[in-house]
């Protein structure tokens, strides 16, 4: 074998490898922070336990008051796919779909409102309108959290 034939042969390797990016072991689960929040232009003041996010929504989204109404962690793996139900009666699925250097490729399915494919990343929320409810809307917000 050549010089430039084994070269090419490593660079295509390393290419492959940098695209795949690191493995994931089998089993391997990925933390997701799941919040739900209603959004009214109800007065009424931002709950404490969602100021973070009033942060980042206050220039997306025109509303007076945030309430959270579902905080939890789900634990997943690559493929499966996880339900919940929200306050408006409408399902949520979603399922990690790829994890890389740029953090999870996560397919959601919020019924009646959004189907996305979207990269979240660790820490860096991914928000979704998730429908109406209660003279508002409900907002999704997905985060890693490894």
């Amino acid at each position: 074998m050549t010089r430039s034939r084994i070269a090419g042969t490593l660079l295509v390797g390393l290419l492959l490898a940098l695209v795949a990016g690191p493995a994931v072991a089998e089993g391997e689960t990925i933390p997701v922070n799941v919040l739900v929040t209603h959004l009214s232009k109800e007065p009424g003041g931002i709950d404490p336990g969602g100021r973070f996010l009033h942060g980042k929504l206050q220039n997306q989204f025109r509303y007076e008051s945030l309430k959270v109404i579902t905080k939890k962690r789900i634990e997943m793996t690559l493929d499966e796919v996880s339900r919940f139900d929200l306050p408006n009666g409408k399902a949520v699925h979603m399922r990690p779909i790829h994890k890389g250097e740029g953090g999870v490729l996560m397919a959601v399915d919020v019924e009646g409102a959004a189907k996305l494919d979207a990269r979240v990343k660790s820490h860096k929320p991914l928000v979704i309108r998730a429908g109406p409810y209660k003279k508002g809307s409900l907002v999704l917000s997905l985060e890693l959290d490894y």
